[in-house]
């Protein structure tokens, strides 16, 4: 499903998703019960329209993070970070703004960025101070395995957090 379909008002509120990229979803690892799961196509990369996956699931921001999430969509709105390539200016533009204007990190998830996609690294410190969701220690645990060596063979790299807004192309 398009994001802007769900998500029709993107450019006034940015969004928090949690999930993971639709190539470590198979038979044998699907999203689990207790919360909504979509599989979000997004168009990001400004002009250059790159289209990105992810089967994800809507985190509600905490109160006080959502200036933060608006700010840094107005910030790299018109960017085209990633149409093409990134910088390392680019990169260290980011980081900076991610922590000043929302207090997380990107030092692992920096190769999903482009316009429209903000990731941020997946670490319970950053899940809790962006979101109130309950959410479990272990985030594997939303989600159905098969089998033992399905669970195993995604425990690195699985998830994504991405703040995704309105591309401006």
């Amino acid at each position: 499903m398009s994001s802007t379909e769900t998500f029709p008002d993107l450019e006034e509120r940015p969004r928090l998703l949690l999930g993971m990229l639709p190539e470590w979803g198979s038979p044998d690892v699907r999203p689990g019960e207790g919360r909504r799961w979509q599989h979000l196509r997004h168009q990001a990369g400004g002009v250059n329209c790159t289209q990105v996956e992810l089967v994800a699931t809507e985190l509600t921001p905490r109160p006080e993070r959502e200036a933060g999430l608006l700010r840094l969509s107005l910030r790299f709105s018109d960017s085209n970070f990633a149409g093409w390539g990134t910088t390392v200016d680019d990169l260290v533009t980011y980081r900076a703004a991610l922590r000043e204007l929302l207090g997380v990190d990107a030092n692992l998830s920096y190769g999903d960025l482009r316009e429209a996609v903000y990731p941020v690294d997946v670490t319970a410190a950053h899940l809790h101070h962006l979101t109130g969701d309950e959410l479990p220690e272990d985030l594997d645990e939303l989600l159905t395995f098969a089998h033992p060596a399905a669970r195993a063979l995604g425990m690195l790299n699985r998830w994504r957090l991405w703040i995704i807004t309105q591309n401006s192309d």
